[in-house]
């Protein structure tokens, strides 16, 4: 499955997201 982040997110960056939801959480 693709998960979608705000464009702000560079490529390869680690971040959280809320998998129940698919939303952007917070920078790692």
């Amino acid at each position: 499955a693709e998960i979608k982040v705000p464009l702000f997110i560079n490529e390869g960056e680690m971040i959280r997201i809320d998998t129940r939801t698919g939303e952007y959480m917070e920078r790692a």
